[in-house]
């Protein structure tokens, strides 16, 4: 230790309290990177349709919101080019179900060339658009009814 006037030993400097203050209100955690991590709007949510959202159970959403929670912590290319299968991106035009097709006219969203869907459990699938790094969700196709897939047990 340094000594100080008279060959005494100077004491250390007191620690640091640890800073307690709150975080900054208007700042969220890994919000500088948000704008390349998916996130989620609620405004075109099919409400009343065959896969409206009034047909999900409490728990059934909690279970969606976990899942949307863990995607959100992925990008655009991580979710949709590099997850094996978890998200995919359609031609609206080659919707094979007739009935999803007249659910988007009566939405006012059949304009929309592309369509995209999320797998969240074994066959449950999210449909929306996607617009950026923004998924806007529409559909909830518990069933995997919309698109089906061509290989069997899936």
């Amino acid at each position: 230790m340094p000594k100080g006037k008279g060959g005494r030993k100077k004491a250390p400097a007191p620690a640091k309290p640890p800073d307690k203050s709150p975080p900054d209100p208007g700042r969220l955690p890994r919000a500088d990177s948000s704008h390349e991590r998916m996130c989620w709007r609620f405004e075109h949510v099919d409400h009343e349709g065959p896969w409206g959202f009034a047909r999900v159970s409490g728990q059934g959403l909690c279970d969606l919101l976990r899942k949307l929670r863990d995607f959100e912590r992925m990008s655009v290319r991580e979710l949709f080019h590099q997850s094996g299968g978890l998200a995919k991106s359609y031609d609206v035009e080659g919707l094979p179900n007739r009935h999803a097709r007249e659910r988007l006219e009566h939405l006012r969203l059949a304009d929309q060339t592309r369509i995209s869907r999320l797998r969240m459990n074994g066959p449950g699938r999210l449909y929306g658009f996607l617009d950026a790094n923004v998924f806007h969700v529409v559909f909830w196709d518990p069933e995997h009814r919309i698109w089906p897939s061509r290989k069997k047990h899936t």
